[in-house]
């Protein structure tokens, strides 16, 4: 919806400054009507198709913000730029809104935009301060949201009963974090660190056992602190030739957000690992090179 009220703004206003530039101008008038109407029939049928998607949107409504665009004086450059930024803003509020499950209020918001918008100038650290106060906020509300949305705790509780019976069975060892792993190769050598690049063969599903995601037999290239928090724990007690399974919940996954499509909010995932190498930083700390193991069957 975005792209689209971006694109239809853009040709609006682009064809409302050409046509403000042109004024007093002549020219053949039946080859404008031409034009015109072949112009119309044009962005007519792209932007219908488009609109059409949304069965939420009235075709009356969209009809009454363009003829208040068209009947503007788009000479005034400002006034434009303030539709633009309305547009903007309205856009803002409807992700947070989806994102966070949080309603701006418009008066506070407002009050405090108009404050900041008159400001002589606005020093970088200050914009920084600024956006890091909002992203704390933006978390609890996210985690306020999830507390609430039945997806993401019915999948929290699957995941819970599936990991409490997997730390049951023989050969699983579950860590303080609470991921789950059972080892089905021993590796040699040190264990991953924190500055390695790993070169690793992986299949993930889900608990139900739909795969979701693999290297497709081939080995992929993971920085360990480039992962999932689940994921990079893992890497770090795994050494070169290792296989493991690894149970991963949600909150060391993708958390409250999930991967759509395939990954709902707080889905717990399964992990089958086999490292293969690991690529170390040269001597004067260069070019990595791949340091490359013989994989090991699976016991």
């Amino acid at each position: 919806m975005k792209k689209i009220l971006s694109i239809a703004l853009a040709a609006v206003v682009a064809l409302g400054f050409t046509a403000c530039n042109d004024k007093g101008k002549g020219g053949d008038s039946a080859l404008n009507d031409s034009i015109s109407t072949a112009f119309g029939e044009l962005y007519g049928s792209g932007m219908g198709q488009q609109l059409k998607q949304d069965s939420t949107i009235k075709m009356d409504d969209v009809m009454k913000g363009i003829k208040v665009i068209l009947k503007s004086d788009t000479s005034d450059h400002a006034f434009m730029a303030g539709i633009q930024i309305g547009m903007q803003i309205q856009q803002m509020m409807g992700g947070v809104k989806q994102q966070y499950g949080v309603d701006i209020n418009e008066k506070a918001f407002m009050d405090s935009f108009m404050k900041a918008l008159k400001k002589d100038s606005v020093n970088q650290e200050e914009m920084m301060a600024l956006q890091q106060s909002i992203e704390p906020m933006l978390k609890r509300a996210k985690e306020a949201k999830a507390a609430s949305d039945p997806v993401a705790i019915n999948n929290k509780k699957k995941g819970a009963e599936f990991i409490a019976k997997k730390a049951k069975e023989g050969g699983y060892t579950k860590t303080k974090s609470g991921i789950v792993y059972k080892v089905l190769a021993q590796g040699s050598g040190a264990n991953f660190t924190d500055k390695d690049v790993v070169e690793v063969k992986y299949v993930g599903k889900l608990i139900d056992g739909k795969e979701f995601d693999s290297s497709n037999g081939e080995a992929a290239a993971f920085p360990v602190t480039g992962v999932v928090p689940g994921f990079s724990e893992m890497l770090k007690l795994m050494k070169p030739g290792m296989k493991v399974e690894v149970i991963i919940p949600g909150e060391l996954a993708y958390g409250v957000d999930g991967r759509e499509p395939k990954i709902g909010p707080n889905e717990t995932l399964v992990f089958e690992l086999e490292a293969i190498g690991v690529k170390k930083m040269d001597a004067k700390g260069g070019n990595q090179v791949p340091v490359e193991v013989a994989p090991t069957e699976m016991k």
